[in-house]
């Protein structure tokens, strides 16, 4: 395949990837909210202290819960005190439902029914310091819209020149909130913090409006800063403290601190499993694109026949850095070639015999080769029916069975290592441009996937972050795992020797071709077949040779890469007999403080 036609299918592979993983980080959350929501949840408080709120509850399975609530953090309660409290005063519960609510000492409310015994009944199920509605025969699909009136008791704070109120509308265990809108007074207010930092607020008239969506189990406060008239009709608990304004903005930078982070984690995210096919490109332009050279589509001799077949099979069969065992099966026949060994067929489907003639090569890889043939073999000769043998009586005794394992062992390392020290002197690797890019997407992904499960509050942002990251990095690993090449060149004209050797693997796949133009002696069918087998198409080789009936022994060899393979599948395929494969809580009260996590109120919306 052509380097051209490679990186247009990593950018293409690698760009479809980034869309659809940033549509799905888009799409597929909201889909993943469970089947109790809060469609819109909108609260309305004024300068006297009266709360308002309205929730519309969307039940999507039918029979799941006859209770849909909202819970409060801080005391419940039926009276005014003069204490920090929520108060509670009315609730409007949709025709055919119960409104109760159940205060701090447990006393129960119920409206909308004359039966006596509901009371008990709520009182069993319900928590402390909640209202909501109730159907003894269970929910059905559909929405329920709840309307509740409160007086909030809250904690104030001033300084003698700023006011402080911090109210919490939503704590850490709720159901998501689809749509937020929360209307606060805004006269004599000088700022106005909002949680989580994702809402928006804007001023107009008199109010504030603040709108977004929440996640499950993310806090909702609103956190205001006024002049030393703000709040004064409010029934709240007031303290002194110092410094109002600067303890507010403090606790709200911290606080915003991590949804920073997670937002910024998001936006990189985001634009990197976007941006990542370009990179690959651009990477590719800058280290990968080779020169031009002109090559004829088929060539029909060898290129370079000083190059053995081991490193014909390293350099040009498919990555410059990886071998495997066609370059073995090669090495064997061209040392069969040479007079190295001497493999002979004992017949047809009967096996082969290999026999070492003689150990005059500098090469280190067929001494290599040489040297596992005598281990296998027996007094310098292999016979493929030993191994059968050896292999069969592995099945039973333990000293042939180790025997086969350290036979399996050599074998694989001669089919798979060699010293690619070659490689170096004929190109560049280019994975060592990608090997940044993996390892920083990589560690940018575990450390947001930590840090979702650190940052509960604001894993609702990290974990799509994560998940693109991961994302990101498959890409680039996409790109890691092509040739090494393909972002590295090839040095001086060996560029071209690549192209002439693939060449020269297409003619030998090409039948038509091997007929328009065989060899004249048949000693060339036998190189053909060597370094055919090198680039793994020896089997087209033998094909056309069986095709054409070219006598096997007059061209140097005795049998073909098949034959070759006969002789070590029993070792390559051995396992042993022993190694088979296997298959809503409630939070304190709370209140006063500074920042999201400080606020008076919490609870928030759920349902069983």
């Amino acid at each position: 395949m052509s380097e051209t036609r490679q990186i247009t299918l990593i950018f293409a592979a690698t760009l479809v990837l980034g869309i659809a993983a940033f549509v799905l980080a888009i799409v597929v959350p909201p889909l993943l909210h469970g089947d109790l929501v809060v469609d819109s949840y909108e609260a309305k408080l004024s300068d006297t202290g009266t709360l308002q709120e309205q929730y519309i509850y969307n039940v999507q399975n039918s029979g799941e819960y006859r209770m849909l609530y909202r819970s409060w953090e801080a005391p419940l309660v039926f009276e005014s005190r003069n204490t920090t409290s929520i108060q509670f005063v009315s609730i409007d519960a949709p025709s055919g439902t119960i409104g109760y609510a159940m205060n701090s000492a447990l006393a129960v409310r119920v409206f909308g029914t004359n039966d006596t015994s509901v009371s008990g009944r709520i009182s069993r199920l319900a928590d402390s310091n909640e209202v909501g509605i109730y159907n003894p025969s269970y929910f059905s699909e559909g929405t329920y819209t709840v309307t509740t009136t409160y007086v909030v008791h809250p904690p104030l704070e001033t300084d003698g020149t700023h006011t402080h109120l911090n109210l919490k509308f939503a704590g850490t265990s709720h159901i998501p909130y689809q749509y937020v809108m929360i209307t606060v007074p805004a006269d004599n207010i000088e700022q106005v913090y909002v949680y989580p930092p994702t809402l928006s607020a804007d001023k107009t008239g008199d109010t504030y409006t603040i709108t977004g969506s929440v996640a499950e189990n993310e806090i909702i406060a609103v956190e205001m800063v006024g002049n030393k008239d703000a709040f004064a009709s409010m029934p709240g608990v007031w303290s002194t403290t110092t410094d109002v304004a600067s303890q507010a903005a403090s606790a709200s930078f911290w606080y915003d601190l991590p949804y920073t982070a997670a937002l910024l984690a998001g936006y990189l995210a985001k634009a990197l499993v976007l941006l990542a096919p370009f990179l690959l490109l651009l990477l590719y332009y800058r280290y990968g694109r080779e020169r031009m050279f002109t090559v004829t589509t088929y060539l029909s001799t060898i290129p370079n026949p000083d190059l053995r077949p081991w490193q014909v099979n390293l350099l040009f069969k498919g990555d410059a850095l990886e071998f495997d065992e066609d370059g073995y099966y090669a090495t064997l026949l061209d040392m069969h070639r040479r007079k190295l060994i001497a493999v002979t067929s004992k017949g047809e489907g009967k096996g082969v015999k290999i026999q070492i003639l003689s150990e005059a090569t500098s090469d280190p890889y067929e001494q290599r080769v040489l040297a596992f043939l005598k281990t296998v073999g027996k007094e310098g000769v292999l016979d493929s029916d030993d191994i059968k043998e050896l292999v069969n009586d592995a099945r039973t005794r333990v000293t042939s069975m180790e025997t086969a394992l350290r036979f399996q062992k050599n074998l694989t390392d001669m089919t798979h290592r060699v010293d690619t020290s070659i490689s170096y002197q004929y190109m560049v690797d280019g994975r060592d441009h990608l090997t940044p890019f993996v390892a920083v997407s990589a560690v940018l992904c575990v450390v947001t996937f930590m840090a979702a499960f650190v940052m509960p509050i604001q894993a609702s942002l990290l974990f799509p972050a994560a998940v693109l990251l991961l994302v990101a990095t498959v890409q680039f690993v996409i790109a890691w795992a092509a040739p090494s090449t393909l972002f590295g060149h090839w040095k001086d004209d060996h560029y071209k020797d690549k192209l002439e050797w693939d060449a020269f693997a297409h003619f030998l796949s090409d039948m038509a071709m091997i007929r328009k133009y065989p060899p004249e002696d048949l000693p060339m069918w036998g190189e053909w077949l060597v370094y055919g087998t090198a680039l793994g198409v020896g089997d087209k080789v033998e094909a056309a040779m069986q095709e054409l009936n070219i006598p096997v022994p007059d061209t140097g060899v005795p049998t073909g890469v098949m034959g070759m393979n006969s002789v070590f599948v029993p070792i390559m395929t051995f396992v042993p007999p022993n190694q088979g494969g296997s298959g809503g809580g409630m939070g304190g009260f709370g209140g006063g403080g500074f920042g999201g996590g400080g606020g008076f109120g919490g609870g928030g919306a759920g349902g069983r």
